[in-house]
């Protein structure tokens, strides 16, 4: 009996290791593989910067530009029937990540530029009609001299649909604001605009003063909108908005990056908010239409401020 043991052993021995031996080994592969492929994963996660470079579409160095400030252009487009898109609204976010600040600057659409690629001096928003988000993009960045690092547009129904998600924005509206060609008619006061009623609010000119009024109620607008994001009602909706922002919003940031970025201001009551407009004057005279003509040198103190190159240079 025990001679039957010791000689049947080594053989049950060497049969159970030809059988376990290659597995092993093919799952140790599996698992170090796996592994590789999570490392690479959390390493881009982690260490892709928001801010990918310093450098414009055409590859030229930016003069105002920092590595802790990200720059997302937002557009307003109105796209009618058998009519080119036009950016209605026009905003540049320069949004610090280490400060937690968020600047808007809004860019008047009658603003005289040289439109990139063309080289012609032309109002701005002509080069979203002519050229779409890209000739914008550009024409941008060389009229403010600062990279574009993403963009986010949206239509006018992705604007009312997203407001109605919201519940609406509580403003003061200034005045009675009636056009009924384009659907306008708002009585003045204290009030909850629905998707419709914000969308006229913010496109009424009819103040007198034109794009420049109107780029104002967009700044009070914006400032109403934020503090109706921080409430935690809307946490609830974020499903919804995501779904609206799917069809009406186009952008070229990736799902990751707008996690990161999310996540970079989520205390939003922390963050600092500020409003501007391209500095200069109407000139509806010296070049056959109505332009708005920019004040080169108060821009570019602008920009410096926004960027704090003052303190850098003095550090």
């Amino acid at each position: 009996m025990d001679s039957e043991s010791n000689v049947n052993l080594p053989r049950l021995q060497r049969k159970k290791r030809s059988n376990i031996k290659p597995a092993g080994i093919c799952l140790l592969l599996i698992f170090f593989l796996l592994c590789a492929m999570l490392g690479f994963m959390a390493a881009r996660w982690f260490y892709d910067p928001l801010v990918p470079t310093d450098k414009k579409s055409d590859d030229t160095q930016a003069t105002h530009a920092s590595d802790d400030i990200l720059n997302v252009l937002i557009l307003g487009v109105d796209q009618r029937e058998n009519e080119p898109a036009r950016a209605d609204t026009i905003i540049l976010a320069f949004l610090n990540l280490t400060k937690k600040e968020a600047t808007l600057l809004s860019i008047p659409r009658d603003t005289r530029v040289k439109i990139a690629e063309e080289g012609t001096m032309r109002k701005i928003n002509y080069a979203h009609a002519v050229g779409g988000v890209d000739m914008t993009i550009a024409t941008v960045e060389n009229f403010l001299d600062v990279p574009v690092h993403y963009y986010v547009e949206t239509n006018f129904d992705g604007f009312e649909n997203v407001i109605d998600i919201l519940g609406g924005v509580t403003l003061n509206v200034e005045e009675v604001m009636y056009f009924p060609e384009e659907g306008i008619d708002l009585k003045d006061g204290l009030q909850t605009l629905n998707g419709h009623d914000a969308l006229s609010y913010c496109r009424w000119r009819g103040d007198g003063q034109g794009d420049i009024g109107r780029i104002a109620r967009q700044q009070k607008f914006a400032g109403a909108l934020l503090d109706q994001a921080i409430s935690l009602s809307t946490v609830w909706k974020v499903p919804e908005l995501l779904a609206e922002m799917d069809e009406h919003l186009k952008t070229n940031m990736s799902l990751q990056k707008m996690i990161a970025l999310a996540n970079k201001f989520k205390n939003l009551e922390e963050v600092k908010f500020e409003t501007h407009m391209v500095p200069g004057a109407p000139d509806d005279v010296n070049y056959g239409a109505s332009y708005w003509i920019a004040d080169d040198s108060a821009l570019k103190v602008l920009l410096e401020e926004i960027h704090q190159e003052e303190k850098k240079e003095e550090a």
